[in-house]
Protein backbone atom coordinates (compact mmCIF):
# COMPACT_ATOMS: atom_id res chain seq x y z
CA UNK A 1 0.00 0.00 0.00
CA UNK A 2 0.92 3.63 -0.50
CA UNK A 3 -0.27 5.73 2.44
CA UNK A 4 -0.04 9.45 3.19
CA UNK A 5 -0.59 10.85 6.69
CA UNK A 6 -1.37 14.52 7.26
CA UNK A 7 0.51 15.48 10.41
CA UNK A 8 1.85 18.87 11.48
CA UNK A 9 3.62 17.57 14.58
CA UNK A 10 5.80 14.71 13.41
CA UNK A 11 8.71 14.23 15.85
CA UNK A 12 11.18 15.66 16.61
CA UNK A 13 9.00 18.75 16.17
CA UNK A 14 6.91 19.70 19.20
CA UNK A 15 4.29 16.98 19.29
CA UNK A 16 1.52 15.30 21.21
CA UNK A 17 -0.34 12.05 20.79
CA UNK A 18 -1.03 12.54 17.08
CA UNK A 19 2.66 12.97 16.29
CA UNK A 20 3.67 9.99 18.43
CA UNK A 21 0.99 7.76 16.91
CA UNK A 22 1.87 8.78 13.35
CA UNK A 23 5.55 8.04 13.86
CA UNK A 24 4.93 4.68 15.57
CA UNK A 25 2.44 3.47 12.97
CA UNK A 26 4.30 5.02 10.01
CA UNK A 27 7.61 3.39 10.91
CA UNK A 28 5.93 0.01 11.40
CA UNK A 29 4.13 0.22 8.05
CA UNK A 30 7.33 1.27 6.29
CA UNK A 31 9.22 -1.63 7.90
CA UNK A 32 6.50 -3.96 6.59
CA UNK A 33 7.19 -2.81 3.03
CA UNK A 34 4.54 -0.13 2.53
CA UNK A 35 5.23 3.26 0.96
CA UNK A 36 4.54 5.78 3.75
CA UNK A 37 4.52 9.57 3.43
CA UNK A 38 3.79 12.30 5.94
CA UNK A 39 2.96 15.90 5.05
CA UNK A 40 2.10 18.82 7.27
CA UNK A 41 2.53 22.53 7.89
CA UNK A 42 5.07 23.63 10.50
CA UNK A 43 5.49 27.04 12.06
CA UNK A 44 9.23 26.63 12.57
CA UNK A 45 9.95 25.93 8.87
CA UNK A 46 11.31 28.65 6.56
CA UNK A 47 11.20 26.46 3.45
CA UNK A 48 9.93 23.04 2.45
CA UNK A 49 12.01 20.30 4.02
CA UNK A 50 12.03 16.68 2.95
CA UNK A 51 13.58 13.96 5.09
CA UNK A 52 13.36 10.21 5.60
CA UNK A 53 12.74 8.75 9.05
CA UNK A 54 13.11 4.95 9.29
CA UNK A 55 11.65 4.59 5.81
CA UNK A 56 8.93 7.24 6.30
CA UNK A 57 9.21 10.16 3.87
CA UNK A 58 8.36 13.40 5.66
CA UNK A 59 7.49 16.71 3.98
CA UNK A 60 7.47 19.74 6.29
CA UNK A 61 5.82 22.75 4.65
CA UNK A 62 6.33 26.21 6.17
CA UNK A 63 3.21 27.71 7.70
CA UNK A 64 2.17 30.87 5.85
CA UNK A 65 2.44 33.88 8.13
CA UNK A 66 -0.24 36.51 8.62
CA UNK A 67 -3.84 36.58 9.92
CA UNK A 68 -5.17 34.47 7.04
CA UNK A 69 -2.02 32.43 6.58
CA UNK A 70 -3.78 29.31 7.87
CA UNK A 71 -6.02 29.33 4.79
CA UNK A 72 -3.08 29.51 2.36
CA UNK A 73 -1.25 26.81 4.35
CA UNK A 74 -4.20 24.46 3.93
CA UNK A 75 -4.40 25.16 0.21
CA UNK A 76 -0.71 24.39 -0.31
CA UNK A 77 -0.98 21.19 1.70
CA UNK A 78 -4.01 20.04 -0.28
CA UNK A 79 -2.27 20.78 -3.58
CA UNK A 80 0.62 18.53 -2.54
CA UNK A 81 -1.72 15.70 -1.47
CA UNK A 82 -3.83 16.06 -4.63
CA UNK A 83 -0.72 15.91 -6.83
CA UNK A 84 0.29 12.62 -5.19
CA UNK A 85 -3.18 11.21 -5.85
CA UNK A 86 -3.12 12.29 -9.51
CA UNK A 87 0.32 10.72 -9.97
CA UNK A 88 -0.89 7.48 -8.44
CA UNK A 89 1.74 7.83 -5.71
CA UNK A 90 -0.70 7.18 -2.86
CA UNK A 91 -3.67 4.84 -2.39
CA UNK A 92 -5.08 6.43 0.78
CA UNK A 93 -4.67 9.59 2.83
CA UNK A 94 -5.32 9.89 6.56
CA UNK A 95 -6.02 13.17 8.35
CA UNK A 96 -6.46 13.80 12.09
CA UNK A 97 -9.70 15.24 13.44
CA UNK A 98 -7.62 17.95 15.17
CA UNK A 99 -7.96 21.26 13.25
CA UNK A 100 -9.98 19.65 10.44
CA UNK A 101 -7.40 19.58 7.65
CA UNK A 102 -9.71 17.93 5.08
CA UNK A 103 -12.37 20.66 5.28
CA UNK A 104 -13.27 21.83 1.80
CA UNK A 105 -11.41 19.06 -0.01
CA UNK A 106 -13.12 17.92 -3.23
CA UNK A 107 -13.54 14.25 -4.03
CA UNK A 108 -10.28 12.42 -4.73
CA UNK A 109 -9.44 9.20 -6.50
CA UNK A 110 -8.01 7.96 -3.16
CA UNK A 111 -10.07 7.57 0.02
CA UNK A 112 -9.71 10.05 2.86
CA UNK A 113 -9.69 8.57 6.37
CA UNK A 114 -10.18 10.75 9.45
CA UNK A 115 -8.79 9.32 12.69
CA UNK A 116 -10.46 10.54 15.89
CA UNK A 117 -7.62 11.32 18.27
CA UNK A 118 -9.33 14.27 19.88
CA UNK A 119 -10.36 17.44 18.03
CA UNK A 120 -10.04 20.91 19.54
CA UNK A 121 -13.84 20.95 19.80
CA UNK A 122 -13.77 17.61 21.64
CA UNK A 123 -11.20 18.70 24.21
CA UNK A 124 -12.95 22.03 24.79
CA UNK A 125 -16.23 20.22 25.48
CA UNK A 126 -14.49 17.75 27.79
CA UNK A 127 -13.24 20.67 29.87
CA UNK A 128 -16.69 22.36 29.86
CA UNK A 129 -15.48 25.05 27.51
CA UNK A 130 -16.50 26.13 24.03
CA UNK A 131 -14.36 25.99 20.92
CA UNK A 132 -14.51 28.94 18.53
CA UNK A 133 -17.17 28.83 15.83
CA UNK A 134 -14.49 28.68 13.12
CA UNK A 135 -12.72 25.75 14.77
CA UNK A 136 -15.94 23.83 15.30
CA UNK A 137 -17.09 24.49 11.71
CA UNK A 138 -13.77 23.52 10.12
CA UNK A 139 -13.41 20.34 12.18
CA UNK A 140 -17.02 19.34 11.49
CA UNK A 141 -16.59 19.93 7.75
CA UNK A 142 -13.46 17.78 7.71
CA UNK A 143 -15.22 14.89 9.47
CA UNK A 144 -18.15 15.07 7.06
CA UNK A 145 -15.77 15.13 4.12
CA UNK A 146 -14.01 11.94 5.23
CA UNK A 147 -14.83 8.80 3.28
CA UNK A 148 -14.08 6.65 6.33
CA UNK A 149 -13.58 7.32 10.04
CA UNK A 150 -11.50 5.46 12.62
CA UNK A 151 -11.48 6.25 16.34
CA UNK A 152 -8.83 5.50 18.94
CA UNK A 153 -11.44 4.69 21.61
CA UNK A 154 -15.11 3.88 21.98
CA UNK A 155 -15.60 6.90 24.22
CA UNK A 156 -14.07 9.33 21.73
CA UNK A 157 -16.18 7.83 18.95
CA UNK A 158 -19.46 8.33 20.82
CA UNK A 159 -18.53 11.80 22.09
CA UNK A 160 -17.43 13.04 18.66
CA UNK A 161 -20.54 11.72 16.90
CA UNK A 162 -22.71 13.54 19.44
CA UNK A 163 -20.71 16.79 19.40
CA UNK A 164 -20.80 17.14 15.61
CA UNK A 165 -24.17 15.39 15.07
CA UNK A 166 -22.45 13.31 12.39
CA UNK A 167 -25.29 10.90 11.78
CA UNK A 168 -22.80 8.09 11.24
CA UNK A 169 -20.64 5.90 13.44
CA UNK A 170 -16.89 5.44 12.93
CA UNK A 171 -16.05 2.45 10.78
CA UNK A 172 -13.61 0.99 13.29
CA UNK A 173 -11.97 1.50 16.69
CA UNK A 174 -8.17 1.23 16.51
CA UNK A 175 -6.35 2.09 19.76
CA UNK A 176 -3.17 4.12 19.61
CA UNK A 177 -0.27 1.68 19.20
CA UNK A 178 2.84 1.78 21.35
CA UNK A 179 6.29 0.29 20.97
CA UNK A 180 7.21 -2.10 23.76
CA UNK A 181 10.21 -0.99 25.78
CA UNK A 182 12.53 -3.45 27.46
CA UNK A 183 11.06 -4.93 30.62
CA UNK A 184 13.22 -3.74 33.52
CA UNK A 185 13.87 -6.12 36.45
CA UNK A 186 11.64 -5.36 39.42
CA UNK A 187 14.67 -5.15 41.71
CA UNK A 188 15.83 -1.91 40.07
CA UNK A 189 12.60 -0.08 40.87
CA UNK A 190 12.84 2.59 43.54
CA UNK A 191 10.10 1.88 46.13
CA UNK A 192 9.18 5.51 46.79
CA UNK A 193 9.49 6.99 43.28
CA UNK A 194 6.38 8.31 41.51
CA UNK A 195 6.50 9.57 37.90
CA UNK A 196 4.19 11.76 35.83
CA UNK A 197 5.02 12.47 32.17
CA UNK A 198 3.23 14.90 29.90
CA UNK A 199 2.77 18.61 29.33
CA UNK A 200 1.94 20.45 32.54
CA UNK A 201 -1.58 21.60 31.69
CA UNK A 202 -4.87 21.67 33.56
CA UNK A 203 -6.25 18.99 31.22
CA UNK A 204 -3.59 16.51 32.33
CA UNK A 205 -4.76 16.65 35.95
CA UNK A 206 -1.54 18.02 37.41
CA UNK A 207 -3.36 20.40 39.77
CA UNK A 208 -5.29 17.68 41.65
CA UNK A 209 -2.13 15.54 41.57
CA UNK A 210 -0.24 18.27 43.43
CA UNK A 211 -3.19 18.72 45.79
CA UNK A 212 -3.13 14.97 46.50
CA UNK A 213 0.58 14.85 47.28
CA UNK A 214 0.49 15.96 50.96
CA UNK A 215 -1.93 13.08 51.67
CA UNK A 216 0.47 10.67 49.99
CA UNK A 217 3.45 11.88 52.00
CA UNK A 218 1.51 11.58 55.25
CA UNK A 219 1.06 7.86 54.62
CA UNK A 220 4.25 7.16 52.64
CA UNK A 221 7.11 9.25 54.09
CA UNK A 222 10.00 9.61 51.70
CA UNK A 223 7.89 9.33 48.56
CA UNK A 224 9.10 11.59 45.74
CA UNK A 225 7.08 12.86 42.77
CA UNK A 226 8.90 13.53 39.49
CA UNK A 227 7.07 15.56 36.83
CA UNK A 228 8.54 15.13 33.35
CA UNK A 229 7.17 17.46 30.72
CA UNK A 230 7.27 20.92 29.25
CA UNK A 231 5.69 23.83 31.06
CA UNK A 232 2.16 24.83 30.17
CA UNK A 233 -0.25 27.58 31.17
CA UNK A 234 -2.06 27.65 34.49
CA UNK A 235 -5.73 28.70 34.83
CA UNK A 236 -4.59 32.27 35.52
CA UNK A 237 -2.39 32.37 32.41
CA UNK A 238 1.02 32.12 34.04
CA UNK A 239 3.55 29.30 34.12
CA UNK A 240 1.96 26.07 35.33
CA UNK A 241 5.24 25.10 36.98
CA UNK A 242 5.22 28.31 39.02
CA UNK A 243 1.52 27.83 39.77
CA UNK A 244 2.06 24.30 41.07
CA UNK A 245 5.12 25.23 43.14
CA UNK A 246 3.16 28.01 44.81
CA UNK A 247 0.35 25.55 45.55
CA UNK A 248 2.66 23.07 47.31
CA UNK A 249 2.88 23.31 51.11
CA UNK A 250 6.43 24.18 52.15
CA UNK A 251 6.86 20.88 53.97
CA UNK A 252 6.23 18.87 50.80
CA UNK A 253 8.14 20.97 48.25
CA UNK A 254 11.36 18.99 48.73
CA UNK A 255 9.51 15.84 47.70
CA UNK A 256 8.52 17.13 44.23
CA UNK A 257 10.88 17.64 41.28
CA UNK A 258 10.03 19.48 38.05
CA UNK A 259 12.31 18.25 35.27
CA UNK A 260 10.84 20.15 32.30
CA UNK A 261 10.90 18.69 28.81
CA UNK A 262 13.07 15.58 28.59
CA UNK A 263 13.87 13.10 25.83
CA UNK A 264 11.82 9.97 25.26
CA UNK A 265 14.87 8.00 26.41
CA UNK A 266 14.80 9.85 29.73
CA UNK A 267 11.10 9.12 30.15
CA UNK A 268 11.72 5.43 29.42
CA UNK A 269 14.55 5.35 31.95
CA UNK A 270 12.35 6.96 34.60
CA UNK A 271 9.52 4.49 33.94
CA UNK A 272 11.99 1.63 34.31
CA UNK A 273 12.93 2.86 37.81
CA UNK A 274 9.62 4.13 39.16
CA UNK A 275 7.43 2.26 41.62
CA UNK A 276 4.34 3.81 40.03
CA UNK A 277 3.36 6.17 37.19
CA UNK A 278 0.31 8.41 37.51
CA UNK A 279 -1.76 10.12 34.77
CA UNK A 280 -4.94 11.65 36.27
CA UNK A 281 -6.15 13.39 33.09
CA UNK A 282 -9.49 15.14 32.83
CA UNK A 283 -9.62 14.49 29.10
CA UNK A 284 -7.90 12.23 26.58
CA UNK A 285 -8.87 10.49 23.36
CA UNK A 286 -6.76 7.45 24.24
CA UNK A 287 -3.75 8.47 26.29
CA UNK A 288 -0.39 7.16 25.06
CA UNK A 289 1.62 8.01 28.21
CA UNK A 290 -0.14 5.44 30.44
CA UNK A 291 0.24 2.79 27.73
CA UNK A 292 3.98 3.49 27.53
CA UNK A 293 4.23 3.15 31.31
CA UNK A 294 2.30 -0.13 31.25
CA UNK A 295 4.47 -1.43 28.40
CA UNK A 296 7.54 -0.81 30.59
CA UNK A 297 6.04 -2.95 33.35
CA UNK A 298 5.54 0.11 35.56
CA UNK A 299 2.43 -0.04 37.81
CA UNK A 300 0.13 2.61 36.35
CA UNK A 301 -2.65 4.85 37.64
CA UNK A 302 -4.87 6.39 34.97
CA UNK A 303 -8.02 8.49 34.88
CA UNK A 304 -11.47 7.13 35.66
CA UNK A 305 -12.94 9.72 33.27
CA UNK A 306 -13.52 9.54 29.52
CA UNK A 307 -11.62 6.79 27.75
CA UNK A 308 -9.45 6.06 30.81
CA UNK A 309 -11.23 2.82 31.75
CA UNK A 310 -10.60 1.47 28.23
CA UNK A 311 -6.88 1.34 29.06
CA UNK A 312 -7.13 -1.06 32.00
CA UNK A 313 -9.32 -3.13 34.28
CA UNK A 314 -9.29 -1.32 37.62
CA UNK A 315 -7.31 -3.25 40.21
CA UNK A 316 -6.19 -5.92 37.73
CA UNK A 317 -3.71 -4.36 35.30
CA UNK A 318 -3.83 -0.79 36.56
CA UNK A 319 -5.79 1.50 38.85
CA UNK A 320 -8.15 4.29 37.84
CA UNK A 321 -8.59 7.46 39.90
CA UNK A 322 -11.01 10.37 39.66
CA UNK A 323 -9.10 13.61 38.91
CA UNK A 324 -12.03 15.64 40.25
CA UNK A 325 -11.18 14.26 43.71
CA UNK A 326 -7.56 14.63 44.87
CA UNK A 327 -8.29 12.12 47.65
CA UNK A 328 -9.00 9.50 44.96
CA UNK A 329 -5.58 10.09 43.38
CA UNK A 330 -3.93 9.97 46.82
CA UNK A 331 -5.67 6.71 47.75
CA UNK A 332 -4.55 5.06 44.51
CA UNK A 333 -0.93 6.16 44.98
CA UNK A 334 -0.84 5.07 48.62
CA UNK A 335 -2.29 1.70 47.68
CA UNK A 336 0.49 0.98 45.18
CA UNK A 337 3.31 2.47 47.24
CA UNK A 338 2.31 0.50 50.33
CA UNK A 339 1.70 -2.92 48.73
CA UNK A 340 4.62 -4.37 46.79
CA UNK A 341 2.72 -7.56 45.88
CA UNK A 342 -0.07 -5.50 44.30
CA UNK A 343 2.44 -3.23 42.58
CA UNK A 344 4.25 -6.17 40.95
CA UNK A 345 0.95 -7.70 39.88
CA UNK A 346 -0.20 -4.43 38.29
CA UNK A 347 3.14 -4.01 36.51
CA UNK A 348 3.17 -7.54 35.07
CA UNK A 349 -0.51 -7.54 34.11
CA UNK A 350 -0.33 -4.05 32.61
CA UNK A 351 2.55 -5.02 30.34
CA UNK A 352 0.74 -8.20 29.30
CA UNK A 353 -2.38 -6.19 28.42
CA UNK A 354 -0.44 -3.79 26.21
CA UNK A 355 1.40 -6.65 24.51
CA UNK A 356 -1.90 -8.39 23.80
CA UNK A 357 -4.04 -5.42 22.74
CA UNK A 358 -2.12 -2.22 22.09
CA UNK A 359 1.40 -3.02 20.92
CA UNK A 360 2.38 -2.00 17.41
CA UNK A 361 2.94 -5.67 16.57
CA UNK A 362 -0.76 -6.30 17.24
CA UNK A 363 -2.15 -3.11 15.78
CA UNK A 364 -0.13 -2.81 12.57
CA UNK A 365 -2.02 -5.74 10.95
CA UNK A 366 -5.34 -4.28 12.14
CA UNK A 367 -4.52 -0.93 10.55
CA UNK A 368 -3.40 -2.63 7.35
CA UNK A 369 -6.67 -4.56 7.15
CA UNK A 370 -8.68 -1.38 7.70
CA UNK A 371 -6.75 0.56 5.06
CA UNK A 372 -7.10 -2.31 2.59
CA UNK A 373 -10.87 -2.38 3.15
CA UNK A 374 -11.13 1.41 2.71
CA UNK A 375 -9.22 1.31 -0.57
CA UNK A 376 -11.32 -1.58 -1.91
CA UNK A 377 -14.62 0.01 -0.90
CA UNK A 378 -13.62 3.38 -2.32
CA UNK A 379 -12.59 1.86 -5.66
CA UNK A 380 -15.85 -0.10 -5.84
CA UNK A 381 -17.81 3.07 -5.11
CA UNK A 382 -15.99 5.01 -7.84
CA UNK A 383 -16.59 2.15 -10.29
CA UNK A 384 -20.33 2.18 -9.53
CA UNK A 385 -20.49 5.95 -9.98
CA UNK A 386 -18.66 5.75 -13.32
CA UNK A 387 -20.93 2.95 -14.49
CA UNK A 388 -23.99 4.95 -13.45
CA UNK A 389 -22.75 8.06 -15.24
CA UNK A 390 -22.06 6.02 -18.39
CA UNK A 391 -25.54 4.50 -18.25
CA UNK A 392 -27.11 7.94 -17.87
CA UNK A 393 -25.19 9.11 -20.91
CA UNK A 394 -26.46 6.22 -22.99
CA UNK A 395 -30.06 6.89 -21.99
CA UNK A 396 -29.76 10.60 -22.74
CA UNK A 397 -28.36 10.06 -26.24
CA UNK A 398 -30.68 7.24 -27.31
Amino acid sequence: MRIAFVCGEYPPSIHGGIGSMTRTLGRALAAAGHDVRVAGCYGEMESVRHEVDHGVEVWRLPMTKGPLGWIDSRRRLFRLIASWVREGSIDLVEVPDWQGWAAGWPRLAAPVVSRLNGSATYFAAEMDRRASLITRSVEGASLRRADFIASVSRYTAARTVALFTLGRQPDVVLPNPVTLDAHAPWAQREPRTVVFSGTLTEKKGVIPLIDAWPRVLAQCPGAHLHLLGKDGLSPDGRSMTAFLKARLPAATAAHVSFHGHVSRESVASSLARARVAVFPSFSEALAIAPLEAMSAGCPTISSALGSGPELMDDGVDGITADPRRPESIAAALIRVLADETLARQLGDNGRARVMDRMSIDRLRPANEAFFDACIARHRARLARELAGAAADGVVQTS
